[in-house]
């Protein structure tokens, strides 16, 4: 049986560790903070467009990329309503524009995306009242049923869908390659699960995680992830730990559970 409080102990403290080279601890701790707090926040008919906006933006991109340049997609896609009225001479103005992201279909997307906004605060009240009256989602079923209510949304794929669901609070984590990476090398997964069986299984394991360090699935998804991306410049992490290439197996702080090691795999 895993030690879901000692692995999850290991992969903080080596973000910890890694991370204080380049910037303090109480810097890093302050950037992951916020991640403790997402389950049951409510949030404004506004703050929810706009996180649905740039998961459009960052599904597929590089995610340093897109962070660039947050301030201008913000400033092209302020508000529902607003970017509801948008016509096709405004959105090409948007893709004209020099410092933004020229991608024509994902500025379609969250304008269409302002659309149903609309739509469903015009008969739920608002974004909050209708997230409010969908299903919980504690079994398998109910995880994949309510996934796919939220891929009604335009680039809300299998996996970008439960992005938006960690971010706005739902307890689930983002099943993502970096995840699926970590914990199959971590052995907490099968090495052959795809699809909705994957990542159904992720996130049970995640909530594993929560249950056993009483942090927020959220919480234990930024560090996961932190770990295993490219980089984590946020929290110091100019090179990430457990990466797909070259990964820095001698650094890590839970190479003693990881099969990924174990096989050979790992740098020595």
């Amino acid at each position: 049986m895993k030690d879901y409080k000692a692995i999850f102990d290991g992969i903080e403290s080596t973000v910890f560790e890694v991370g204080s080279q380049n910037l303090s601890r109480e810097r890093i701790r302050a950037e992951l903070e916020p991640s403790k707090h997402l389950e049951g926040r409510r949030f404004a008919d506004d703050e929810y467009y706009t996180l649905l906006v740039r998961i459009a933006f960052y599904s597929g991109f590089r995610a340093q990329t897109v962070t660039d340049k947050l301030p201008i997609i913000d400033r092209h896609f302020p508000n529902y309503k607003a970017v509801a009225e948008y016509d096709e001479r405004k959105q090409r103005s948007i893709l004209n524009d020099p410092r933004m992201i020229k991608n024509d279909l994902k500025i379609r997307a969250c304008v269409e995306n302002a659309k149903m906004f609309r739509g469903i605060i015009g008969r739920h009240g608002s974004f909050q009242a209708y997230v409010n009256a969908l299903p919980p989602a504690h079994s398998d079923s109910e995880i994949i049923a309510l996934r796919n209510e939220f891929r009604r949304f335009k680039f809300l794929g299998e996996r970008t869908a439960f992005h938006f669901m960690t971010d706005i609070g739902l307890p689930v984590l983002k099943p993502d390659r970096v995840i699926e990476r970590i914990f199959k090398r971590l052995a907490l997964v099968r090495s052959d699960s795809q699809g909705d069986a994957l990542y159904v299984a992720l996130i049970q394991e995640g909530r594993k995680f929560a249950a056993a360090t009483g942090h927020p699935i959220r919480y234990i998804d930024s560090v996961f992830v932190c770990y295993g991306q490219m980089q984590a410049k946020e929290v110091g992490l100019e090179r990430g730990i457990c990466l797909e290439t070259n990964p820095s197996c001698l650094l890590c702080g839970v190479i003693e559970y990881c099969d990924y090691y174990a096989r050979g795999k790992g740098l020595s």
